[in-house]
């Protein structure tokens, strides 16, 4: 390869926009929202969103304006990929996967480098068993998820990349932002068991606020199974709840104590990006201990493991920290170090930049 930038076909997932990502780099340089790590790729990217940047023949749009967006970006990989060195999938997997099997069966080749977050899904897997060899390299975040990766699916380990979830830690920073810590929070949707948070918050005085979307009219308002709520249960008077934009999110952290994941059993790390947060503006976390968030931190030095479902250990935690304001913040420094030295944005962007050199080259 001579020293000209590669040409890279980045496939986002299509219902997060609009706005669309490079769209949002004036939000980014306002300080509104958290810098992407996308943006700082090495390489030339055009996406592959609902403008069509490829720019398909208009008999073709007019056929696509009848399609499913995911279908239309499968149709258009494998329309234009092979002009790029490579083509990376963002949190699409059902439009690599079936990407990989059109490819397999037309027995066409094409440099493709997927990021997915979860494999161990039945029918995903049964369907990457079948096409990962049209696939270069897959960064799957989750050690347990590569673990069913390699023995279940029989996907070579130096295809798998572990490449760790990251944040903007200039972003979310305490720098400058000294309020008084007088609440807990709770943050994000998938996975989570509010329920058992908050039963273990009723009877304290101590004031949480879970910023996410819970509807009471709903019997599953606890994000629990269907029957799991009991009759007549409600929202303790010291518990909040409702969604925020990223700087509200920032000034809720900065005024926590501590900040709260309480995980429904997983074999993915549901829950890393709140804990990333939390620990980049010096918070120290109480997670669920759940197999795919194994080793994510020490216990007792950037926060505690409480057993998934255990309102009384989850309330015993919660009370400890709060009742000891030093030892909580000494975690929280030590939550910051892990984020500066092993998760911040530049750490996952120069990971992405040299996997999908080494696709490019076949390294």
């Amino acid at each position: 390869m001579d020293d000209k930038r590669l040409r890279v076909l980045l496939v986002p997932n299509s219902l997060f926009f609009p706005p669309y990502l490079d769209d949002l780099r004036e939000l980014e340089r306002q300080g509104a929202i958290p810098r992407s790590w996308v943006h700082d790729i090495d390489a030339e990217v055009e996406y592959l969103d609902q403008r069509l940047q490829t720019n398909p023949p208009k008999w073709r749009q007019s056929i696509y304006k009848r399609l499913p967006m995911w279908v239309v970006q499968v149709l258009e990989v494998y329309r234009t990929g092979r002009k790029y060195d490579v083509v990376f999938f963002w949190s699409v997997a059902n439009v690599a996967l079936v990407l990989a099997l059109l490819l397999k069966v037309t027995f066409r080749r094409m440099t493709i480098v997927a990021l997915f977050t979860r494999i161990s899904e039945p029918k995903k897997a049964r369907l990457l068993k079948l096409v990962h060899s049209r696939i270069t390299k897959i960064i799957l975040p989750p050690a347990t998820q590569r673990e069913i990766a390699e023995l279940e699916l029989g996907i070579p380990a130096e295809k798998l990349i572990g490449l760790p979830w990251t944040t903007d830690s200039e972003f979310w920073s305490g720098r400058g932002q000294t309020p008084e810590r007088s609440m807990v929070c709770a943050a994000g949707g998938e996975m989570r068991d509010y329920r058992t948070l908050v039963k273990a918050l009723e009877g304290l005085d101590i004031p949480c606020h879970i910023a996410g979307a819970l509807d009471t009219s709903r019997q599953d308002w606890w994000n629990s199974s269907s029957g799991e709520c009991d009759a007549g249960e409600s929202i303790p008077a010291n518990v909040t709840f409702g969604t925020m934009p990223p700087s509200q999110l920032r000034a809720m952290y900065a005024k926590c104590r501590l900040v709260i994941v309480p995980l429904k059993p997983t074999n993915s790390d549901n829950g890393i990006t709140c804990m990333n947060e939390a620990w980049s503006m010096g918070r120290p976390v109480i997670v669920s201990d759940v197999e795919g968030q194994r080793g994510a931190f020490t216990e007792g030095r950037e926060g505690l493991w409480v057993p998934a479902g255990d309102v009384e250990a989850l309330r015993a935690a919660i009370v400890s920290l709060w009742n000891d304001p030093e030892r909580a913040d000494r975690m929280g420094a030590a939550g910051r170090l892990l984020v500066e030295q092993s998760k911040d944005n530049r750490i996952f962007s120069d990971g992405i930049s040299r996997v999908i050199a080494e696709a490019a080259t076949g390294s």
